[in-house]
């Protein structure tokens, strides 16, 4: 017997935009805080920047992605028909 599989909805689809804005905002926030109490000087943060924040925001989106059931492909749609 195979399970049902429902379609994400809109709700997940504003959630998943939310929480992805959310973690944007926290790393910034973070960030901001280091520079602000001078454990980061600007160099650091701008390397941090370019080099960090990018495969953090991936994480995010992937697990939010999974977590609200996003995570088909087109190949797990093709063997679900």
């Amino acid at each position: 017997m195979s399970s049902v599989r429902l379609k994400p909805g809109p709700v997940s689809t504003r959630a998943f935009n939310l929480g992805s804005l959310a973690a944007a905002l926290l790393a910034c926030a973070i960030s901001g805080f280091y520079l602000w109490n001078g454990a980061l000087t600007l160099p650091e943060l701008v390397l941090l920047s370019v080099v960090a924040f990018p495969p953090y925001l991936l994480l995010v989106v992937c697990v939010l992605g999974v977590w609200l059931g996003f995570s088909d492909d087109a190949r797990v749609r093709g063997r679900l028909r």
